[in-house]
Order: C-alpha cells, then sequence, then structure tokens
C-alpha cells in the first residue's frame, strides 16, 4: 500500500515501470508473458530508451528506422557512431633527435557499424619531409602483456623525452665552459654527457624491444580503405584514416588452421590491435623493421571483441563529430596536445610547430 503523498512503484502503469529496465531486460521480459508483451510495444518506453543512450541528433526517425522499438533493437546502428578515446596514445619516430622530430598522435577511433568502416583519428608533426599518412596500417597480434603495456611504453618516453632534453642543456654548458676555459668543468660536462648517451641508448633499447612487431605473433595487416584530412601540409597532417572490418577478428581465429604458430597463443592470452604511422607492418618474417615505434590501440582479452571495448570505455558520438570539433578548435587547443615534446623542441626557430 502506499503512504499518502507518495505513489508505490505497483501503483505505477505497466509501461511506466518498463522504462527503469535495461533493454536487455526490456526485450527479455516481454517474451514472458502477453501482458508484459504488450506493455514493451508502448513505443513511448523506446523512445525514452532511444533518449537515454543515444547523442540527440541520432534519436530521430525515419529512412532508417521506422519505430522507437526497432532504433533501440538495431543499437541505432544506422545513425549513431562507437567512438573510442585513445589518449595518450601515440607513434615515435624511432631516430628522433631534438633537431629532427617526428610523431603521430592518435585521438580517437570511430566506428560505423552499418558501414563496417573505422575512422582512426590523429595528428602528425614533423619535419618538412613528414611522410603521408597513406603508408600506416594496423595490425592484430598477439597479446604478450608482461612489460609491454602503454603504461610503461609511456613512462619509457617520457624517460627518453627527458634524457634528451637534458642533452641539450649540457650541451650548453659544455660550450659556456668552453668558452670560459673552466677545463674542470668541462671534464665534468663530457662525462655527464657520456652518461647521458648511455642513457639514452638503454631507454631506445627498451623501447625497440616493446615496440617492434614481431612475425611470430602477428595475424593480419590491415592497410587504410581511404582518408579525410583538415590539415595535409609539409611537416603537419591532421584528419582520420578508414580502414574496413576491424571488427572479424573472431572470424579470422576461427578461419585461421590450428597449425597457424599465433593462433593457440591468441586463443590464450587474448590479441592487440596495433596502428603504426607511415609504415606497412611487414608480413614476412623479413620484411624489414618499421621506423615508427608502433602503439597499441585496444586491447581483448581471450574471447572478447570490439564491440565489447567500444561499449566498456567508450561512447554514442554523431558520425564524424570529432572531425568536426578538429576543423573548428583554434590554435591554442592544437598547441595545447603538444605540449609534452622536449621544451628545446618548443623553442626552435624556425618554430617546430606552426
Amino acid at each position: 500500500m502506499s503512504s499518502e503523498g507518495s505513489t508505490h512503484l505497483l501503483d505505477l502503469p505497466l509501461a511506466a515501470i518498463l522504462r527503469h529496465l535495461s533493454v536487455r531486460d526490456l526485450l527479455r521480459c516481454s517474451e514472458a508473458c502477453r501482458t508484459l508483451y504488450e506493455a514493451a510495444q508502448d513505443e513511448a518506453v523506446w523512445h525514452e530508451k532511444a533518449r537515454e543512450r543515444y547523442p540527440p541528433a541520432t534519436v530521430r526517425l525515419g529512412e532508417a528506422y521506422a519505430s522507437w522499438k526497432e532504433l533501440v533493437a538495431d543499437d541505432n546502428a544506422e545513425q549513431a557512431a562507437l567512438f573510442l578515446p585513445l589518449a595518450g596514445a601515440s607513434c615515435l619516430y624511432k631516430f628522433n633527435r631534438p633537431d629532427y622530430w617526428f610523431q603521430c598522435l592518435l585521438l580517437g577511433l570511430e566506428w560505423h557499424r552499418a558501414q563496417q568502416e573505422f575512422r582512426l583519428y590523429f595528428e602528425a608533426r614533423g619535419e618538412t619531409d613528414l611522410r603521408h599518412p597513406s603508408a600506416s596500417s594496423v595490425g592484430y597480434t598477439v597479446h604478450r602483456g608482461g612489460g609491454g603495456g602503454a603504461d610503461d611504453r609511456r613512462r619509457l618516453q617520457e624517460r627518453l623525452q627527458q634524457l634528451q632534453a637534458r642533452r641539450q642543456q649540457l650541451l650548453l654548458d659544455l660550450a659556456a665552459a668552453e668558452a670560459a676555459d673552466a677545463l674542470n668543468t668541462a671534464a665534468q660536462v663530457q662525462h655527464q654527457l657520456v652518461r647521458n648517451a648511455t642513457q639514452q641508448q638503454q631507454v631506445e633499447a627498451a623501447l625497440g624491444q616493446q615496440q617492434e612487431p614481431h612475425f611470430a605473433d602477428l595475424l593480419t595487416v590491415v592497410r587504410p580503405a581511404g582518408q579525410r584530412l583538415i590539415e595535409d601540409t609539409e611537416g603537419h597532417k591532421l584528419g582520420y584514416l578508414t580502414f574496413d572490418s576491424l571488427d572479424r577478428i573472431s572470424l579470422l581465429l576461427d578461419e585461421l588452421p590450428d597449425s597457424y604458430a599465433s593462433k593457440q597463443a591468441a586463443l590464450e592470452q587474448g590479441v592487440d590491435l596495433i596502428f603504426c604511422y607511415a609504415n606497412p607492418i611487414p608480413v614476412m618474417p623479413h620484411g624489414g623493421l618499421v621506423d615508427y615505434a608502433p602503439c597499441t590501440i585496444a586491447s581483448l582479452p581471450p574471447g572478447g571483441s570490439l564491440v565489447e571495448l567500444f561499449k566498456r570505455q567508450g561512447r554514442y558520438v554523431v558520425p564524424e563529430q570529432l572531425y568536426q570539433e578538429l576543423e573548428a578548435e583554434g590554435p591554442a587547443a592544437r598547441r595545447a596536445r603538444w605540449e609534452h615534446v622536449p621544451p628545446a623542441l618548443l623553442q626552435r626557430q624556425p618554430p617546430w610547430l606552426v
């Protein structure tokens, strides 16, 4: 019995109660009995669910969907895209120096499920000979875990940048000591430079060991199907690359023969989706090394799928929403994305960041 001035849940119309269920439970309960089935046909229930889940601009009926229930049951795949943020993911040129620097930042992965198209948003900066993104590639490899996680790679990259900045300062100190004829100070700085070089070699070796794609772990490689760029100038590329069928890794594993070297390892350990800027990932044992360090876009546990990852870590967006945001952003926002690079790089003349 409801108390005075309040309404008990059981006093509400059945359709109002059903609005509190998840979509999965709502679909299930409609199969339980005729009463629930009829209540679950109420379009107001499904309209409310659509408004809860999807961006307002994608909640509409028309050519794609004739009813709200149809729209929600299809997860609005025709009108809403799934978006996975990729903050912190980047491909560094392996031979970077403060006076010769390249890096590609990954900004997000957008999935248009109706077209089975993936749009990988990125911004690449470098010298005037920065290569075009059309030579890039993505690949699925066996997940190795251990010391190769994204956090470990990021720490190594930050450490390398610190050492490179330290080297620049030491070179300035050495020049000042030699100009002042301070022999003892110059000798001390030279010793520090040798130590700095050794430390850089150690960090670079650790990064290379983590980031070099191993042929034995490779499951498949996909090249871009297209691109759309906002910036396409010397030293600066901004936009997205399109890829097809990245979600079909489970089908690929099913189709691979059991004798395939990496199949069993992938089934037991899961798989990583990796990206390499301006390089086709080698598909032969002696296909050559890549000169940009690949980065991990996503890690799927054994039996996991991309759609589960997008639903867990991503969100629904209006198709090409990030493209429109990047197109409209000002110089300050673009500069803020590159505040992590060595200070000496930002102080170069002529400016590296333009």
